[in-house]
């Protein structure tokens, strides 16, 4: 049998150290600040001009060779952006011109553009809660070739609530939106539950603002999976602000400010590969399955699954 020794334990022991020496702890006093603040501790300082600068150096100059003590510092004084606007006047002969993202999005203005529509998305009434436990949908609007995503309404179960208002340029020759609502889910893919191919009410084109529930459509059936409520406008081209060229450079770049629901995507698919599908499923819409297919991002082998667990 081994033998203890009296020093194993305290070999051991000697690993934790609670507390520091007295020594150690009036040392790390000694480092923390305290007093008043300077002035400008966390503010914005403007730039000195060189002229300020000349007049600090003859100052200490004129002290007849003297160390300035600290009650000489020259701290700048607190600037803000109307200073920094006059100063840069002042310099290059031109204040900068600062355009916000809505200025930019009305400036901005794709080709083939019927005109810009807004489309609330309020509130849903479902049929079916398909989560195992919860269920938290949200919704995907596609107009055109642009898809836009609301935030998820959590642990919404058969009445979520959104209240997001998406703002599109509707192209020439579209005269539909498509609804799709998902079901997200934490450990697998999102789930499709249900979607609506709505046309664009014509009193939207004479400034009318439509308020309307929509049927929707899904696993139980064409029109059986609840409605939906959404606020729909629209307003023309012509009669969109622009933003006026005053000649001067703008510091926020154009193709910066485009947020990322604005880029047009590509192609995910052909439309053979949709016949393709539709033809493996006839029993499923054609739109139903194109929408599985930019849920899936063209992946062919998940959208056969999931047609086929839509379809069982």
């Amino acid at each position: 049998m081994a033998e203890m020794h009296p020093s194993s334990s305290t070999a051991s022991s000697s690993y934790a150290d609670p507390l520091p020496s007295k020594s150690r702890i009036a040392e790390l006093r000694s480092q923390i600040l305290v007093g008043e603040l300077p002035e400008d501790f966390l503010r914005i300082c403007r730039p000195q001009s060189q002229q300020q600068q000349q007049q600090i150096v003859s100052e200490a100059e004129g002290g007849q060779g003297e160390a300035p003590s600290q009650s000489q510092h020259h701290y700048p004084a607190e600037a803000t952006i109307a200073d920094f606007n006059q100063e840069h006047h002042t310099q290059t002969g031109y204040v900068p011109q600062y355009i916000s993202p809505a200025e930019h999005f009305y400036a901005f203005v794709p080709p083939h553009t019927r005109g810009r529509i807004a489309v609330k998305v309020v509130e849903a009434k479902l049929t079916k809660n398909y989560g195992l436990v919860r269920m938290d949908p949200y919704v995907r609007v596609r107009v055109g070739n642009t898809l836009f995503e609301t935030p998820t309404s959590v642990n919404g179960g058969k009445t979520p609530s959104w209240n997001r208002t998406v703002n599109a340029y509707l192209p020439n020759e579209v005269d539909s939106i498509y609804i799709q609502i998902y079901d997200e889910r934490a450990f697998t893919n999102d789930e499709c539950i249900a979607w609506a191919h709505i046309q664009l009410p014509e009193g939207i084109f004479s400034n009318e603002v439509i308020d309307e529930w929509y049927s929707l459509s899904g696993p139980q059936g064409e029109g059986k999976e609840g409605v939906i409520n959404l606020v729909i406008s629209f307003g023309p081209v012509s009669n969109m602000p622009q933003v006026r060229a005053t000649g001067q450079p703008d510091l926020v770049d154009q193709q910066q400010s485009l947020s990322p629901e604005m880029v047009t995507p590509g192609p995910l698919f052909t439309e053979a590969e949709l016949e393709e599908l539709h033809a493996m499923f006839p029993t499923i819409d054609k739109e139903v399955i194109r929408s599985v297919l930019e849920a899936r991002r063209g992946d062919k082998d998940s959208t056969v699954t999931a047609l086929l667990e839509m379809a069982s």
